[in-house]
């Protein structure tokens, strides 16, 4: 009697042993997969950190562009201060309209190119958004992959801990 229950408990053991290795498998094919999970959140981190480089460098870039047109505000004042000093010595209304037209052709032309300047930094800064959204979809998804193979790592090592107990209680159980 002792030897059919002596087959019986090595065939359990043996059996577990062979679930217990799959399980392991298993694990470490899981964990081989969250490595490359964790590869792919490192490498969106970079570029999300490349992202915010390239907002300061534009950031930068949009400062001298505003001093730009502080200067340019200074210096259109300063050409007032001319045309009202030509204008006074001048004194005739003729000569008057003429400066007055080709300074509006002046202002028009850099507000004019004000403008596209603007536009195009518009349609720069919706790009920039739009690729700050995309990225921020990648992490949110990157993030819910984590969150999901934590879980069925803690599944997993519960398991293997519920299978290790049983085997202790099939180990107890048969030295009695």
């Amino acid at each position: 009697m002792s030897e059919p229950a002596s087959d019986r408990l090595e065939a359990i053991s043996a059996e577990l042993a062979d679930i217990l290795e799959s399980r392991i498998q298993e694990l470490m094919d899981v964990m081989r997969v969250t490595e490359a999970t964790t590869r792919q959140v490192v490498s969106t981190e970079l570029e999300i950190a490349r992202s915010r480089a390239i907002q300061e460098t534009l950031s930068a870039e949009m400062s001298a562009l505003r001093a730009e047109v502080i200067e340019l505000r200074a210096r259109a004042d300063a050409a007032q201060a001319q045309q009202a000093a030509l204008l006074e010595e001048r004194r005739t209304l003729r000569d008057s309209v003429a400066l007055r037209e080709r300074e509006v052709r002046s202002l028009t032309t850099e507000v004019e190119d004000a403008r596209r300047s603007q536009l195009n930094l518009g349609s720069e800064a919706d790009s920039l958004r739009k690729e700050n959204a995309e990225l921020g979809g990648r992490v949110r998804t990157l993030d819910d992959t984590v969150t999901r193979l934590r879980i069925l790592k803690n599944e997993l090592v519960s398991s293997l801990t519920g299978l290790s107990q049983q085997m202790a209680e099939l180990r107890l159980g048969g030295k009695e």
